[in-house]
């Protein structure tokens, strides 16, 4: 299974769970997003892509599972907390940027023009897990799910905010190709890695959708 490494560290205990309770000589293995977008899915080297799916190949199938917020996070001493954090100091922090393509600028960055501000993107590294460690150990400010591996952030020492700014939740899907579609094994492993997702435990809220492959 391909995915962002932010899921696996939440999912990858209740999935496994999961699937040896029924089939306990199955194996799971998660790959990093090498090939998103439906090649790796078309050359059959992964099963299921699971996380916010981009630009798809058009045979693609895909399921919606659940809405997620995004927010901010930082060492539990950041300046930040010291008042209400509003749109400028947002702004006026240095920030951390995730991207395994060295992108700088996203969503929060268009938001930000719109209101005249824009914000320093002091580093940028490749993984959720990279940008966690040097959030706890400098004054950068990184970017996390929402209620996601609170015991672990708070380990952690660090803190989650919202963010100040009006911004559309990630969708987080299911993607795989259609010649797995109707195999009793692949659709199988499909319910499971979807219930984990909307378990309690999981990365599901209130919005989730549940709803129909498509």
């Amino acid at each position: 299974m391909q995915s962002t490494d932010l899921l696996p560290a939440g999912l990858a205990g209740p999935l496994t769970d999961r699937i040896r309770a029924e089939a306990p000589h199955v194996d799971v293995v998660f790959l990093p997003e090498a090939l998103e977008g439906g090649p790796a899915l078309r050359q059959g080297s992964v099963d299921v892509e699971l996380g916010v799916l981009g630009q798809l190949d058009p045979e693609i199938r895909t399921q919606p599972l659940v809405q997620r917020v995004l927010v901010g996070v930082a060492r539990s001493g950041h300046p930040l907390f010291e008042k209400r954090i509003d749109v400028r100091r947002f702004a006026a922090a240095d920030h951390i940027g995730i991207s395994r393509h060295g992108r700088r600028l996203g969503p929060i960055d268009q938001a930000l023009v719109k209101r005249g501000l824009q914000r320093r993107i002091a580093v940028v590294v490749p993984s959720h897990t990279s940008a966690m460690i040097l959030a706890r150990d400098t004054d950068l400010v990184a970017l996390t799910l929402a209620d996601w591996l609170p015991e672990t952030t708070a380990a952690l020492g660090l803190r989650t905010f919202p963010i100040p700014l009006d911004l559309a939740p990630l969708d987080l899907g299911m993607a795989w190709h259609p010649r797995n579609s109707a195999d009793p094994g692949h659709r199988w492993f499909r319910d499971h890695v979807a219930a984990a997702v909307l378990a309690p435990s999981g990365p599901g809220d209130d919005t989730s959708q549940g709803s129909t492959a498509s």
